[in-house]
């Protein structure tokens, strides 16, 4: 805890400082990216980052951010695919991480989330207006 609340707010601005320093210098070199990060969000609304998947250096485009959501005894895999048909997506779960591929015009897309134990049988897609939903039903936890 803070003895002055000011140390908290020098701090605060400290580390907008950085960023935007960061921001700048990117924006200058042609190097921002562009990329967000895959968050897990919890049903109460409470969020946490996960670790972001490496790029592929392939000609993939910058991984679409996927956002996964436990609502009850389901989670759900959002992500947007621009330019994207549904028959151009693959899936595959693998163990407990989803893979999501596409191929749209002009881009390819690739991207992965990593779920809580679910059930693959219970997987049910939807694709619209290039946002990609898929949810599965969770698995009891067996301790």
């Amino acid at each position: 805890m803070y003895e002055d609340p000011k140390d908290m707010f020098g701090e605060i601005d400290d580390v907008f400082a950085h960023l935007f320093t960061r921001l700048t210098r990117d924006f200058m070199t042609g190097e921002l990216s562009g990329v967000g990060y895959p968050r897990f969000i919890q049903g109460e609304g409470t969020s946490s980052p996960l670790p972001f998947p490496q790029r592929d250096q392939s000609g993939v485009t910058s991984p679409p951010v996927a956002e996964i959501h436990r609502i009850g005894h389901e989670v759900k895999v959002i992500t947007e695919l621009p330019g994207t048909a549904m028959d151009a997506i693959e899936l595959e779960l693998r163990g407990s991480t989803l893979y999501i591929d596409a191929d749209g015009s002009p881009s390819r897309y690739s991207t992965r989330a990593d779920l809580p134990p679910v059930d693959p049988g219970s997987m049910q897609t939807s694709f619209k207006n290039g946002v990609l939903e898929v949810t599965f039903t969770i698995l009891p936890d067996i301790t």
